[in-house]
């Protein structure tokens, strides 16, 4: 076979299909949640983009989402998520805890959704959510988007965006919410008032959503630096 047959297979079905026969995946395979929400632009309140978080839980205190623009086979990879406790989220510097959100409106509000399969009955989704929801209630995220899929959706152009959640009603459009549980078979509203039956109160400790306080946006900016060599 010469080189361009071979390398002809590559993009091949049986190529790409041999692929977790032959190789290991362990920290692909370590992924054992998935959950849908929104992000906003740290620095444009006014764009909003679903995201869907596939997480390891390297920790009780931390865990690591890869985030997808759907749950499609084809979804884009469009950024990362880290999720911390309370405890690790009091202990971070005030300058890093610019960077961070809170979670206590997208789980108190439904707008964060753990995602099962189509089979599952909805009794049974409720009941696997609520250790999820009682847990992710009292995190803190810190989310970098590396493809600002809402603006060039072939390529991920452009430099990395720090994204945010949302603090209380009115933050997000409700239709995008609305054709959200049409396309995956949930609904906000209820999840909203099923959470109130079982989550307590919880007051967000001080220096996550700075945008709150200050009114500013963070962004990353491009800045040449001397190369070391080394």
């Amino acid at each position: 076979m010469d080189s361009e047959t071979k390398g002809s297979v590559y993009h091949s079905a049986i190529y790409q299909g041999s692929g977790s026969a032959i190789m290991s995946f362990k920290p692909i395979n370590a992924v054992h949640q998935h959950l849908c929400a929104f992000h906003v632009y740290s620095q444009d309140r006014s764009r909003h983009v679903e995201a869907h978080h596939y997480c390891t839980h390297l920790s009780p205190n931390f865990h690591q989402c890869v985030i997808y623009d759907s749950d499609e086979p084809n979804a884009k990879l469009i950024g990362i998520e880290y999720i911390v406790s309370e405890k690790i989220f009091e202990s971070l510097p005030r300058e890093e805890k610019k960077y961070w959100h809170s979670h206590k409106y997208e789980i108190e509000s439904g707008l964060l959704q753990m995602q099962l399969k189509a089979v599952v009955p909805d009794v049974v989704s409720d009941a696997a959510e609520q250790p999820a929801m009682l847990e992710l209630q009292k995190t803190y995220g810190k989310t970098i988007h590396t493809w600002a899929i809402d603006v060039t959706p072939e390529l991920p152009l452009g430099p990395p965006q720090l994204m945010m959640s949302y603090t209380a009603d009115g933050q997000i459009n409700e239709d995008i919410v609305r054709a959200r549980d049409g396309r995956l078979g949930g609904s906000t509203e209820e999840k909203r008032e099923l959470r109130k039956s079982y989550l307590p109160p919880y007051d967000l400790l001080p220096g996550a959503d700075e945008w709150e306080r200050t009114g500013m946006g963070l962004i990353f900016e491009l800045k040449e630096a001397k190369l070391n060599r080394q």
